[in-house]
């Protein structure tokens, strides 16, 4: 180099490629020291262990000190690359209180493993709920499998009919009246909490939406000479970007948060902004005052969280479209109307009205 130090760096020629990996390693060249010795020692072992990985890669060996990694430090790194949701967190901290605090090699990764967790799982969450987190886990364990940790990904062996399935469930969903009625309901809590949970089931946004949300994802237009509000934001979960008009009922929400600000803040709910993501302090925080609410107006308060906002939207909407799935699942962002097709079984009310629309026949004659 021009001041007299020597860089290091490997040069690789591997498969018929040839390139640099520059190791930010720098040493006198006249006059080493003793610190220059121990760099140079330090390049030598980063030149072996570099090697050493090429050789596993190219035989399709399976690197025995990779595998000795901690399994729980690798899912967390695997989650960190995920977007940030509920889901995520929980099956981390499921897993952490699973293993303890010890280390576990993913050496010990096995089929009776998985089915263990299944069952620690199964003691403390619901069924679904399980099947949800043991997903999250497979996601990691294909990783290590692309990454070449581990031959085979554990949870494979396991027999289908030996798997968790997913169970049917009637989501919790509030109707207009029902609404009303928590409107009506005095409770000590924070307002933005209910003006927050209000806007998700006038939305149908998610929590890690609208805990993010940011008036600049407020937008409005003139059309036809009208003022029309509408919402453009990235969900958090699917990192899918959606635009979609704003109902009269948010746009209220809206312009009371606007008249109700005295700081200046980026965010359209600042008290509901998640500040510890890891956590999800906040969340649980909303979820015990939804509660409370809930059971102040004498719903059941245990079915309340802040995702029943989500469910009641969807509910609602198909109520009134008369079972428009398609508009749904785009209002919702669904890539997939599958996806919406859970929130077709519904109230009975709507059943009822289905059967109700079938004509009445003369069939006097059948009888004889």
């Amino acid at each position: 180099m021009s001041n007299g130090q020597v860089s290091f760096y490997l040069d690789i020629y591997h498969n018929r490629k040839r390139w640099y990996e520059f190791l930010n390693i720098y040493v006198n060249r006249r006059k080493p020291t003793d610190e220059d010795k121990e760099k140079k020692r330090l390049a030598g072992e980063i030149r072996a262990k570099r090697e050493h990985e090429l050789i596993v890669e190219d035989n399709g060996l399976i690197d025995k000190r990779r595998k000795l990694a901690d399994f729980v430090s690798f899912f967390e790194s695997y989650v960190s690359t995920k977007p940030r949701n509920c889901q995520y967190s929980a099956t981390l901290f499921q897993l952490r209180e699973f293993i303890g605090n010890k280390s576990f090699p993913i050496t010990r990764l096995t089929t009776e493993w998985m089915k263990d967790f299944e069952r620690y799982l199964l003691k403390r969450v619901s069924s679904n709920t399980a099947l949800s987190y043991l997903k999250n886990i497979n996601g990691a364990l294909n990783e290590l499998v692309r990454k070449q940790v581990i031959p085979r990904n554990p949870w494979h062996a396991v027999p289908k009919h030996d798997r968790l399935k997913k169970k049917d469930v009637m989501r919790t969903a509030w109707t207009l009246e029902q609404l009303q009625l928590l409107a009506n309901t005095p409770c000590d809590i924070e307002p933005q909490f209910r003006q927050a949970y209000f806007f998700a089931c006038f939305t149908g946004l998610r929590w890690s939406d609208i805990n993010g949300l940011k008036w600049s994802n407020i937008i409005r237009k003139k059309i036809h000479g009208v003022e029309q509000w509408f919402i453009h934001f990235e969900q958090q979960k699917t990192e899918t970007v959606e635009y979609f008009p704003l109902s009269d009922q948010a746009v209220d929400i809206v312009k009371q948060r606007q008249s109700d600000q005295q700081e200046e803040s980026p965010y359209v709910f600042p008290l509901v902004k998640e500040t510890d993501p890891k956590n999800y302090k906040v969340h649980g925080n909303v979820d015990y005052a939804l509660k409370k609410w809930a059971k102040a107006a004498g719903l059941d308060h245990t079915k309340m969280r802040f995702h029943t906002g989500r469910h009641t939207y969807a509910t609602n909407l198909l109520e009134l479209t008369n079972g428009d799935l398609y508009t749904v699942s785009k209002l919702l962002g669904h890539k997939s109307i599958q996806t919406t097709q859970i929130y077709a079984q519904v109230r009975d009310k709507m059943k009822e009205a289905a059967v109700r629309s079938l004509p009445r026949l003369n069939l006097t004659t059948i009888h004889k």
